[in-house]
């Protein structure tokens, strides 16, 4: 029977998720189709937190063969690539012990289930793979053009259409001057906030169902090793000497360039939930504190970039100064 819920489980959830997908697709780029598009994966979130990985990867399968066949191909490698991999991957690591295979673990012990710090590791590091493989994806596509000119040509006739003026307009011109390195970037973190906030929401989706597998992770736990601000520095200096002596934003260079700023946005979005987790540590107990978090999340969702940018500095920052520490709120339960 429990087979059989597992199978039920991945079939809805495949096709709700390809629902989502495709209906949110067919709306453009409309903030309701926005949304459903980012939300889609949920359904497989709740497969794999109410059922197991093997339902999320059902799941996962079932949602980009209905991609595939009632939309475009193209469309939906996209779907597999930045949404049902990711879900499927992520509900793995979430609901799978460590040790499940590997014999570390005696039958009499407690699971030792991933904490939250591991699951936004392994989501960065998707964020990551997610860039290289976007870069690459366009520059081999783009011919001549490359992925900064394929970049500009789509963002200038982004905004164009958006401000109702041609792509050559000057103003339309500075806008692609100022962002077109950090489009790629940007997209990939936006659906790496999106993978977080779902799983945090499927947890509670299959908690309220009953059928949870595994305890809720300790968000506010959450701490990145300092090694990954290293690298954030690492990668915005070579940003900074690269956009110094580059001159013209083209060919090799202008695709270092991309991609060093992509997988800088991708830590900055890591340490984004750092910074929120810093937030979430420092005011456990509180009375307050539903009123304080929901007032820093719409901070954050309104008053882009700047509210995100303050939070991945508190993150960045968290690696070396210690916040929750300094504060006496600690790690300890």
């Amino acid at each position: 029977m429990t087979k059989l819920h597992a199978f039920a489980a991945a079939v809805t959830a495949g096709a709700a998720a390809a629902l989502l997908f495709l209906f949110g697709t067919g709306l453009g780029l409309s903030l309701a189709g926005t949304f459903l598009v980012l939300a889609s994966p949920l359904p497989i979130y709740v497969a794999g937190l109410g059922w197991g990985s093997l339902a999320a990867g059902g799941a996962g399968v079932v949602a980009v063969m209905a991609a595939t066949l009632y939309g475009d191909p193209l469309v939906a490698s996209v779907f597999s690539v930045a949404f049902a991999l990711p879900a499927f991957v992520l509900s793995h690591l979430a609901v799978v012990p460590h040790g499940a295979f590997g014999g570390r673990r005696g039958p009499a012990e407690e699971p030792a289930w991933r904490s939250a710090s591991a699951l936004t590791l392994a989501l960065v590091a998707i964020g990551l793979v997610e860039v290289a493989a976007a870069a690459l994806a366009l520059a081999l596509a783009a011919g001549e053009a490359g992925l900064a000119g394929t970049v500009r040509e789509r963002l200038g006739a982004l905004m164009a259409a958006a401000y109702g003026a041609s792509s050559d307009d000057a103003a339309i011109t500075a806008i692609v001057d100022a962002w077109d390195s950090l489009v790629l970037g940007a997209i990939v973190v936006a659906v790496m906030l999106a993978h977080a906030a779902l799983g945090a929401l499927a947890q509670g989706l299959v908690r309220s169902a009953g059928v949870l597998r595994r305890p809720a992770p300790a968000f506010w736990q959450l701490r990145l090793p300092v090694w990954l601000s290293i690298l954030a520095v690492v990668l915005a200096a070579i940003v900074a000497v690269l956009d110094a002596a580059a001159g013209e934003r083209e060919g090799p260079v202008a695709f270092a360039i991309h991609l060093a700023t992509g997988f800088l946005l991708v830590l900055g979005g890591g340490f984004l939930l750092q910074g929120l987790a810093v937030l979430h540590a420092l005011t456990r107990g509180m009375s307050a504190q539903p009123l304080m978090l929901v007032g820093s999340y719409m901070a954050v969702l309104v008053f882009q970039p700047f509210g995100a940018l303050a939070f991945a500095a508190v993150g960045f920052a968290e690696c070396w100064a210690g916040f929750r520490e300094r504060f006496g709120a600690g790690m300890e339960e």
